[in-house]
């Protein structure tokens, strides 16, 4: 299943972003930094609810809103595929946090240095503890080229068999900034290949969009295919 997420056009209504690129693919992730819209919550029932998924602090009625408590527990689920970890400035009880996310239901997305889950290090002991993870491969390439990752753990991520989802976007390998993917982007032939898996691992496209056309949009989904 590929998935559009709908902070591809952040900054936007909720309403405005998924008539642009709810039809672009499979389906729609569910993402904050979107505007709230009054009628958002019925236009994406309407679209179903098998084709949407939602991710860490989506909120409809908020562009965001907190899900963790101060000792890393979950506050709210709203029936989530995926979330970032706590920030690791906010919150200090890793432990119990590292605990409940590898009994958890939902992924964990893999980070990038300054962040939990943004080492080799700590990538290999939530592997080894079986922890769920959702795979963005532009938060590997950070890793990758701040050397925090070896090849070796990096090569244990992309043959982990608990991936249950994978985001993709490019960028500098200095900073997250979603740029639109060429092909050679780093992960991309691995995400290409996780969609194409039977059962199929779900692959979200997380580049933004605002400054392409309508054309250029569609390439972008035609390059993970």
């Amino acid at each position: 299943m590929l998935l559009i997420a709908l902070s591809c056009l952040q900054g936007q209504s909720m309403d405005d972003a998924f008539d642009a690129l709810s039809s672009m693919a499979d389906g729609v992730q569910l993402t904050p930094g979107n505007a709230p819209s009054a009628t958002a919550r019925e236009t994406i029932a309407r679209y179903g609810v098998e084709r949407v998924r939602h991710h860490h602090t989506f909120a409809y009625d908020a562009l965001k809103r907190p899900i963790y408590t101060r000792d890393g527990s979950m506050q709210r689920t709203l029936d989530r595929w995926s979330v970032h970890p706590p920030l690791a400035r906010e919150h200090l009880h890793y432990d119990r946090w590292f605990s409940l996310a590898c009994e958890a239901s939902w992924a964990t997305e893999v980070m990038y240095p300054g962040e939990w889950l943004g080492t080799g290090a700590e990538l290999e002991r939530a592997m080894s503890a079986r922890m769920p993870l959702a795979v963005d491969v532009s938060h590997l390439f950070i890793q990758r080229c701040a050397g925090a990752i070896s090849e070796r753990t990096l090569a244990r991520v992309l043959e982990y068999d608990r991936v249950t989802e994978v985001h993709v976007s490019a960028n500098d390998g200095r900073r997250d900034t979603h740029q639109p993917l060429t092909e050679k982007t780093f992960g991309l032939d691995w995400a290409r290949a996780k969609l194409r898996d039977e059962p199929g691992t779900p692959v979200v496209l997380e580049c933004y969009m605002h400054k392409l056309s309508i054309d250029d949009r569609r390439r972008q989904i035609d390059l993970i295919r």
